[in-house]
């Protein structure tokens, strides 16, 4: 018991030592191992490291969807049995950068921890401060936020321990790396104009004031409905579905608030808009407001109809001519 006692003591004392390191420390590794995530839901990395290996996790410069980092360790029994013999640092500055031939680095250790008696530990690691994730009875989750430079985190493995057996020594422990995501999606709205030019609307997402950042706005996964409202153009209403960790694009072409008119008319049909020769068939075409005549011939038969133009609405005229046949 005594024995236990001052192994754990021993073991407290060193964590303290190695957590209290505020400044740049040198050390050398066996191996170094390099993966790479992505920001995509099936990224998933898992790579065997030794006691006295390190392995390099290179994040991509896009991690708007990346909470943090969740690795695995499944810890075989002859690390398990010799608990706290092992510790795991993680390091969100590291020099030089990781390669596979170099064994030689300083950094600033970001956390620190000795391996647990069980045969697996999930450590997660947050990379923004507004995050969902939580720690549990199966995760220990780093209490601070790393930011890691040149988007390297560096996770090493020593034995901190003596009189530790060789099968411990010489144990391969899997770890499996993976990104958190955040529940939310990517909304990117393009609003077109019809010159062009910069447009004055204000966008409501689910009845509510949007605060877009380059037209782009994190919105939980599911249906929401967009609102566009404008002095200039025409108010405009979508549906789009977020998913997660993904971007949806929805281009959105502005309207004028001018009243416009479609016709549409049989071959050989003569059309007269307000006394004018009409020859924009099948082409929406913008009116002035007020009351606008609109004929149609075709042979001896003529139509006439009366519009009163608004602002902001579409008319369309439809002329046809049919022949119904019954039999008695």
């Amino acid at each position: 018991m005594k024995q236990k006692m001052f192994r754990q003591s021993i073991i407290s004392l060193l964590l303290f030592f190695l957590a209290g390191h505020s400044y740049a420390e040198s050390f050398r590794v066996s191996k170094v191992h390099i993966a790479s995530i992505t920001q995509e839901p099936s990224s998933e990395i898992s790579v065997k490291l030794g006691i006295n290996d390190a392995l390099s996790i290179q994040l991509p410069k896009d991690k708007v969807f990346i909470e943090g980092l969740e690795l695995k360790f499944d810890i075989p029994e002859a690390v398990a049995y010799w608990m706290d013999s092992v510790a795991c640092s993680v390091y969100a500055n590291i020099n030089p950068k990781p390669t596979e031939s170099q064994i030689d680095y300083s950094g600033t250790r970001s956390y620190v921890s000795t391996l647990p008696g069980k045969l697996s530990w999930v450590l997660q690691v947050p990379l923004k401060k507004d995050n969902s994730i939580k720690s549990n009875n199966y995760t220990t989750k780093v209490d601070t936020v790393l930011n890691p430079e040149n988007n390297v985190l560096f996770v090493r493995l020593q034995p901190v321990m003596k009189g530790v057996p060789e099968e411990t020594l010489n144990a391969k422990i899997p770890i499996t790396i993976k990104p958190i995501l955040t529940n939310k999606g990517l909304l990117k709205l393009d609003m077109i104009s019809p010159d062009r030019k910069n447009t004055e609307c204000s966008v409501f997402i689910d009845d509510k004031a949007a605060e877009l950042t380059n037209g782009t706005v994190m919105l939980e996964t599911g249906i929401h409905n967009i609102s566009i409202i404008s002095e200039k153009y025409r108010n405009e209403l979508r549906t789009v579905r977020i998913d997660q960790a993904k971007q949806t694009d929805l281009t959105v072409e502005l309207k004028s608030i001018e009243p416009t008119l479609l016709v549409s008319a049989p071959d050989g049909t003569a059309i007269l808009l307000d006394g004018e020769v009409f020859s924009s068939i099948g082409t929406e075409i913008v009116i002035s407001e007020g009351e606008h005549k609109l004929s149609f011939t075709i042979g001896d038969y003529e139509l006439i109809r009366t519009i009163s133009a608004i602002k902001g609405k579409t008319y369309k005229a439809a002329f046809s001519l049919d022949l119904e046949i019954t039999e008695e």
